[in-house]
């Protein structure tokens, strides 16, 4: 695939650790069967969502939104409780949407049309709701909101809350996170927002302890309870360390699972610090690490690009597991 590499921030790829709705066999060719099948990638390509096997294989479009344009991209994309695409969606005349579409790419319809002066900031599952905010840049001084809608797009209504980094898909928590770069050294503090019965909890919610160092990527997991992040010492260091923490009550201390370096020949070699994206999957005994390698250094992606992820046993602390999706460059992981 020709992927443009001015869009490699908006690559997304989508790790699935539990059952969803998918299509055929490996090289099937032929017709999406409705059936349930397990543990798929899927990721953005600028306009498109496919999904092939863990090693990278069995390639497949779902959703396609090439309007032949150049201009047109998916910005954002979630599953929603029902495990269908969720996605913030720019036109080629300028327009952002948020779209819905069925697991396999079928029934595409419009649930929100936003004015061009408007961009999706944040796009989440979240319980029976979708919650997302955009920010509106029609005024001198641009302007948040933060709301919520039914899957259907209906029940679309404003709260007044912190402004969502990560969400729990279950419903029970989201996370505002502040990053603090005014000092020698980055930092980042956290707001942990506990729901019950679909309110928020002010007296469950607390705030998580400054983190010393910059925040290259984090993930929340399903039910709200565990939280992972990854962290480097500055912009130009290439190590990264991953935590655990137990968000389930206030004052938990995180947990250091795995310290690695990025290698620099071979195999996911890369010689700058690269975007990271990171996915707690397998009933949360597993982290999935991923980040593009761009090979030839072309402006499009080359069919030696790849995406590279690397799967994390938490309890060993230990690489387990490496693949890669060839011929494409840069993304974001979700568990699913």
């Amino acid at each position: 695939m020709k992927t443009h590499k001015i869009y490699q921030a908006l690559v997304a790829a989508f790790f699935a650790s539990i059952t969803i709705l998918t299509g055929c066999r490996k090289n099937d060719s032929t017709a999406p069967e409705n059936r349930l099948e397990s543990n798929l990638v899927f990721f953005v390509d600028t306009f498109r969502v496919y999904s092939s096997d863990l090693e990278g294989e069995g390639l497949k479009a779902l959703v396609d939104e090439d309007e032949k344009s150049g201009n047109n991209y998916i910005n954002a994309i979630t599953f929603s409780n029902n495990k269908k695409f969720v996605y913030g969606y720019k036109t080629a005349g300028g327009a952002m949407q948020i779209k819905v579409a069925n697991a396999d790419g079928s029934n595409k319809k419009v649930l929100k049309s936003l004015p061009s002066t408007a961009s999706i900031s944040f796009l989440g599952g979240f319980g029976d709701k979708i919650l997302y905010s955009i920010v509106d840049y029609s005024s001198s001084k641009p302007v948040t909101t933060i709301r919520t809608m039914s899957e259907d797009g209906s029940n679309d209504n404003s709260i007044i809350l912190p402004r969502p980094s990560i969400a729990a898909s279950g419903g029970s928590t989201f996370i505002s996170t502040a990053e603090d770069y005014s000092g020698t050294k980055p930092s980042f503090s956290s707001y942990v927002l506990k729901f019950k019965n679909g309110t928020w909890d002010e007296a469950s919610s607390f705030n998580i302890a400054k983190v010393n160092g910059l925040l290259r990527a984090s993930a929340i997991s399903d039910d709200g309870n565990t939280l992972v992040y990854v962290i480097s010492a500055d912009y130009s260091t290439l190590v990264y360390d991953v935590f655990v923490l137990d968000i389930s009550k206030r004052d938990n201390i995180a947990k250091k699972v795995l310290s690695h370096t990025f290698p620099t020949t071979g195999e996911g070699a890369v010689q700058f610090p690269p975007q990271l994206s990171i996915a707690l999957a397998n009933g949360n005994t597993n982290i999935s690490v991923g980040y593009g390698v761009d090979v030839d250094k072309q402006r499009y992606a080359t069919k030696n690009d790849y995406y590279y992820v690397q799967n994390i046993d938490i309890e060993k602390g230990t690489i387990a597991k490496k693949w890669k999706i060839t011929g494409e460059y840069g993304g974001g992981l979700l568990a699913n």
